[in-house]
């Protein structure tokens, strides 16, 4: 079992240093994403400054606690972007045949999907969603003990986790249909929505169907609903949203790791 484990991480470790490799090659790629993806989450943080000081807090939530809000949802985007961005483009491995590659190798199928392209570049996303979190959980008065600090690396973890389950379940999809593109391109649309905002001010369908269904309120919205004493739409858990967010992404990412292999089963090869 030690051996197994050792093998595997020496497997990541060589797939990541090689993949930080190709893309330190484009060097301008880099810097237009360091210059793109700041002004991208910057002018989103902008926008809501907007609407609050224009119009009037959004369901009770002001400035403070958007941002707070925000930030947290983008630090947990970031670090899934840079360790399973690969869940995105399931499609494109089963038209070209890359797939075949993953199934062909003596290793976890999944493992491989995910450990073999660590997202450098993706690291980039993480800088404006920390210094946005930390704006936001300063004007907000959020309060850094060390259990709040437990928590937040939970609900951290948690939200990578749902994240990933999400993309996994969606990415399977292309088993069946060979091409996903567009619901990838929805699904990322609606959690930025969904976590830009307070889930408490849409309408109750859409927030059962992402408390429950897809449970994508439970990556920023109630644990800042719960760090902030803000307004978490009237639901009642009998354990704190915190540690709700977790186990949610834990139960998630099972749910998407079974859909996955169930969809291998229907898997035709890329064909010619």
């Amino acid at each position: 079992m030690v051996s197994t484990i050792k093998h595997y991480v020496s497997v990541a470790s060589c797939w990541a240093r090689l993949a930080v490799q190709r893309q330190l090659e484009y060097p301008l790629f880099l810097f237009s994403w360091l210059l793109m993806i700041p002004i991208q989450y910057f002018s989103g943080i902008w926008m809501l400054k907007i609407i609050v000081d224009r119009f009037q807090a959004l369901n009770g939530w002001d400035f403070p606690q958007l941002t707070f809000l925000y930030g947290l949802g983008l630090i947990s985007h970031g670090i899934f972007v840079v360790f399973f961005i690969n869940t995105w483009s399931i499609d494109h491995m089963v038209i070209n045949g890359g797939f075949d590659r993953l199934l062909l190798r003596p290793m976890n199928v999944f493992f491989q999907l995910v450990a073999s392209y660590v997202n450098f570049i993706g690291l980039i996303d993480c800088i404006p969603g920390v210094i946005i979190f930390l704006y936001g959980a300063d004007i907000a008065g959020f309060d850094w003990t060390l259990a709040n600090i437990g928590k937040l690396v939970l609900v951290l973890i948690g939200g990578i986790l749902i994240r990933a389950a999400l993309f996994t379940s969606l990415g399977t999809i292309a088993f069946w249909t060979k091409r996903n593109g567009s619901m990838v391109g929805f699904a990322l649309t609606m959690l930025e929505r969904a976590t830009m905002y307070p889930l408490s001010m849409y309408p109750y369908f859409l927030q059962a169907l992402f408390t429950f269904i897809i449970p994508i309120g439970f990556i920023s919205f109630y644990p800042a609903a719960e760090f902030l004493n803000a307004d978490s739409g009237g639901l009642d858990l009998p354990l704190s949203f915190a540690l709700w967010t977790p186990l949610v992404g834990v139960i998630c990412f099972l749910i998407a790791g079974g859909i996955f292999k169930f969809g291998m089963k229907n898997y035709e090869s890329a064909g010619s």
